[in-house]
């Protein structure tokens, strides 16, 4: 299972997402917008949560 990481193009304005693994994005790869093909995107922040079986 590979980490999803959000986006927006700053040309086109569409949001989506990138299926990346750890090593793919510690690589630093060229992402492009799926619309428009512009590499003007930037980086959402995004929250996330962690689902354990430990009862608290």
């Amino acid at each position: 299972m590979s980490p999803t990481y959000d986006y927006s193009c700053k040309d086109c304005t569409r949001d989506f997402t990138v299926f990346l693994s750890l090593e793919e994005f510690d690589a630093k790869p060229k992402i492009k917008c799926p619309r428009c093909k512009s590499e003007n995107v930037r980086k959402k922040i995004t929250g996330f949560f962690a689902k354990t079986s430990k009862k608290s």
